[in-house]
């Protein structure tokens, strides 16, 4: 029984030393070889330790140890992934959303007054416990026909700054508030106006 015993184990020994040379010999030189040599040191570990521990405990199975741990770790993993994930696909949304709603106000700008020239910025928001996303504010500039003037360049800023020195208060400005806000069905008070 244990001569039997000693030749199963040696015969795995062997039988996974064969495959790890075979597996190491085929891999490429580079960065990934070195953790393929660690993850395979563990498995020559595994197969030298499951007959000594199973001969003091005889229903320990180091497979099913490793399977699952293998499978909390993979768990783990795709439940980061999958947080990170679903970050980068809400920002890219939130960003899609603010840049097709600036087009659409343009747009709907440009039909209804047709002798000036806009540029629109928007700004939203997304609310988790709602899902939805809101509209935080929108920013018009009405440009005359004359070359646009330098702007101050800043940055790295975390938000967007409106300057609302310029604020169109008069006839033109509300009109323009008065027009998207019942487009978009948002209020006027996020709705600003500026001459640029």
């Amino acid at each position: 029984m244990l001569l039997e015993y000693l030749r199963s184990w040696l015969i795995k020994i062997c039988t996974a030393v064969f495959f790890i040379t075979a597996i190491e010999m085929i891999l490429p030189n580079n960065s990934f070889k070195k953790y393929s040599k660690f993850v395979l040191g563990l498995i020559l570990i595994t197969v030298f330790i499951n007959p000594i521990v199973g001969l003091f405990n005889k229903n320990f199975d180091i497979n099913s140890y490793s399977l699952k741990l293998s499978q909390q770790f993979e768990k783990n993993q795709n439940s980061n992934d999958m947080e990170k994930y679903k970050e980068e696909n809400l920002n890219s949304t939130i960003e899609e959303f603010k840049l097709n709603l600036q087009n659409n106000c343009k747009q709907k700008l440009d039909e209804k007054y047709p002798d000036g020239k806009y540029s629109v910025k928007a700004n939203a928001r997304y609310d988790k416990e709602s899902g939805n996303i809101y509209i935080t504010g929108i920013y018009v500039t009405v440009k005359d026909g004359s070359v646009d003037t330098v702007q101050k360049v800043t940055i790295n800023t975390e938000g967007e700054n409106y300057d609302n020195s310029d604020e169109l208060s008069g006839k033109q400005g509300q009109e323009i508030r008065s027009y998207l806000g019942s487009q978009l069905d948002i209020s006027e008070n996020i709705i600003h106006v500026k001459k640029g």
